[in-house]
């Protein structure tokens, strides 16, 4: 059976870089999300991420209104961001480039109605209509032109009535409308021409009013800021495990964190052959065996140094347990994954959604995460780290692997010392207030290890393995 995990935990690092690579092209680079926020000051609300990629491409403020709070999780438990005209739900479990949909907002306070013109249609009275057989139902004219041209089906669904007049609250009169699953048109004939042609009723606002934790969540916020970032470097590694970041980065990235809510690293994705992730090598157990995710743990402790950065609540951190060479810049500062048992963990204690960018540059050799959001004004700093109990490597493993040309004798650990650390969080908040936080790893020594293949003999001395399978 093939299992994924962070290499690390058990993996020393020259072993990625120094068993032979599939040959293959490079992983692309990845780069930041261009224009990632817009701030609409008339609100003072912010639109990030893949809302704001949905939004400007069916329209914008002209079809969705400004917003009326930040991505929140709603009172009906979905994340969801408030606009004048409509609400956006965000799935994050969804496919990429169907997380976010229009709420039906239409279709609810259509709900129950029984006018002739709610009546479903076989077909269209009139050629000069499109009819849609999904809905039994018609749109032509003005409201055809404006439903075309301003998102369509993704924001405003199809239509559940033909046009009929009846009274619009908005305008104080009698109206020619039409309703629509997600959106409730209104024409005005004396803005013929005009962009006030066509409007739309504000049912963003009407849900809100429905919504009490919506409501306390209109209140201006600042425009969304840069908390924390962090970078390492995996200089000299694999193929597979630079495949692998990069894989992992790419799933992490435009992450989307409401307020209140924990952000687990494990429930990003599947972490799997069929999910763009390779094979690579590791000790399990004190033996060599192929498994699943060689570098994961690149990403995961990147990260958490990124959170970390930001000041953000960490929930769960498991440190490695041997000193790893990309990350002994800060000992005791890493963060490692092994599924399903050791998770990477943190909660988002911000008044405002945070939002995650990651980005590995190939060229460079280096994965680097950022973490937007409302700042409340608190600051980070650390203390050490600190070290004690230093202890010494033991005897050198050697092992067999018959997949070595004959007389090969390959290091792929350089043995580490053992020692415990502790590097000490400190978190200022805008009152002053200040909070400690000591994260605390063991990590155990490392042995020197050795692979050779047939006709070698192992040196006196050192303790010899069974085969590798």
């Amino acid at each position: 059976m093939v299992r994924w995990f962070c290499s690390f935990t058990l993996l020393f690092a020259m072993l990625m870089a120094s068993l032979p690579s599939q040959v293959a092209a490079a992983p692309a680079t990845q780069t930041a999300t261009p224009q990632a926020f817009v701030y609409f000051p008339e609100t003072g609300h912010n639109v990030g991420f893949e809302v704001k990629q949905f939004f400007d491409a069916h329209g914008g403020p002209r079809t969705f209104g400004l917003p009326l709070t930040e991505l929140i999780v709603a009172g009906d438990g979905l994340q969801a961001q408030y606009f004048e005209h409509a609400r956006l739900e965000y799935n994050p479990n969804a496919p990429a480039g169907q997380r976010v949909q229009v709420t039906r907002a239409g279709a609810l306070m259509a709900a129950g109605r029984t006018e002739p013109a709610f009546d479903w249609l076989a077909a269209s009275p009139d050629p000069e209509r499109t009819f849609f057989p999904e809905s039994g139902h018609t749109i032509g004219g003005a409201f055809g032109w404006f439903w075309q041209t301003n998102g369509g089906i993704p924001a405003f669904g199809y239509p559940i009535s033909e046009e009929f007049y009846e009274w619009d609250a908005a305008s104080d009169r009698e109206r020619l409308v039409q309703y629509f699953e997600r959106a409730r048109f209104v024409y005005h004939p004396e803005q013929q021409g005009s962009s006030r042609e066509v409007t739309l009723t504000p049912l963003g606002r009407q849900l809100l009013a429905g919504d009490p934790v919506a409501q306390a969540a209109t209140a201006p916020v600042p425009e969304i800021a840069l908390l924390g970032e962090a970078s390492t470097g995996f200089p000299a590694s694999s193929y597979e495990r630079v495949t692998n970041i990069s894989r992992a980065t790419e799933m992490t990235h435009g992450s989307v964190v409401p307020a209140g809510t924990e952000f687990s690293f494990l429930a990003i994705g599947d972490f799997s052959a069929e999910n763009g992730f390779v094979e690579g090598y590791a000790i399990v157990g004190g033996r060599l065996e192929r498994v699943i995710g060689g570098g994961l743990c690149q990403v995961s402790t990147t990260l958490f140094r990124a959170v970390s950065n930001a000041g953000l609540q960490i929930t769960r951190r498991v440190g490695h347990s041997h000193i790893v060479n990309f990350y002994e810049n800060i000992l005791g500062f890493d963060a490692t994954v092994f599924s399903p048992s050791v998770d990477f963990r943190w909660r988002n204690d911000t008044p405002g959604p945070v939002y995650v960018i990651g980005i590995t540059d190939v060229a460079r050799e280096r994965v680097t995460f950022q973490i937007y959001g409302i700042s409340d004004g608190r600051s980070v700093r650390y203390e050490g780290p600190t070290t004690r109990n230093w202890r010494q490597p033991g005897t050198a493993v050697w092992q067999l692997d018959r997949q070595l040309p004959a007389g090969t004798v390959q290091q792929l650990v350089h043995g580490r010392a053992g020692v415990d650390v502790t590097y000490t969080r400190i978190i200022t908040r805008a009152n002053g207030t200040t909070r400690v936080e000591p994260f605390f790893t063991r990590y155990l020594p490392w042995d020197d290890f050795f692979i050779y293949g047939p006709g070698v003999t192992p040196p006196p001395g050192v303790r010899v393995l069974p085969p590798r399978r």
